[in-house]
């Protein structure tokens, strides 16, 4: 599965195969194609992994098991148009 997301002037490219789901930068960014993040289902819940954009910063990891996961959706819903989705 594919998808694509715009945001001013930029795109992010939203792929999944298997239990892994990437979001990758596409057009508007400089260097097309870099992963922002990547989330895996690990059979327990979710990793997701935050690389980090320069050599001084740490990569990131978030983990939650499925319950957590479905709340901070549930809660992240609420915040729609502040993360530039459309209402529908």
């Amino acid at each position: 599965m594919k998808a694509i997301y715009t945001s001013d002037n930029t795109a992010q490219l939203v792929e999944r195969q298997g239990d892994i789901a990437e979001v990758t930068t596409s057009k508007g960014y400089a260097w097309p194609g870099e992963t922002l993040c990547k989330v895996q289902n690990t059979g327990n819940g979710y990793i997701a992994h935050f690389p980090a954009p320069n050599c001084m910063m740490q990569d990131y990891y978030v983990c939650l098991d499925y319950s957590q996961a479905y709340d901070l959706v549930l809660a992240l819903s609420m915040f729609k148009k502040e993360l530039g989705f459309e209402d529908e």
